[in-house]
């Protein structure tokens, strides 16, 4: 097949702060959820950041998003393929086949997403923690 496949991705995605995943060794499960609580509140400190002075629902909304891709590039069903989005998962999938002693596909998948689900609370918990009065109530809950 001849034509080419156009994927349009946010440019919050290509900027997802993922280095620690790809700079660390995640040897154990526990050394991979410090990572990733890591990764998510460095996330949340470069959105506030961007974000400064601006309207609190615009901070929001983005860390809203980049929660939302964090499980996506940890599910492994984003539409973003390449570059550090490939290398993240392909790295995750090492890892919790790993961990989890599995290569079937299929099943570390499911794996992956009753792990996300167990954890993704305190994941959203940590990535706002220092953020809590800089956005509403609502913003708060996932």
């Amino acid at each position: 097949n001849s034509e080419k496949i156009t994927v349009c991705v946010p440019d919050r995605k290509i900027q997802l702060c993922v280095a620690n995943f790809l700079n660390s060794r995640l040897e154990t499960m526990e050394k991979f959820k410090e990572i990733f609580l890591i990764s998510v509140n460095t996330e949340a400190k470069l959105l506030y950041n961007k974000n400064e002075g601006k309207d609190p629902s615009i901070f929001c909304n983005e860390l809203r998003n980049s929660f939302s891709d964090f499980r996506s590039s940890f599910i492994g069903d984003d539409m973003d393929f390449g570059g550090n989005t490939d290398r993240v998962k392909g790295y995750i999938n090492t890892k919790f086949s790993d961990y989890y002693k599995e290569k079937n596909v299929e099943k570390l998948n499911n794996i992956k997403k009753e792990w996300w689900e167990k954890n993704k609370a305190n994941l959203w918990n940590h990535m706002i923690v220092n953020h809590k009065g800089n956005i509403s109530k609502e913003c708060a809950i996932i």
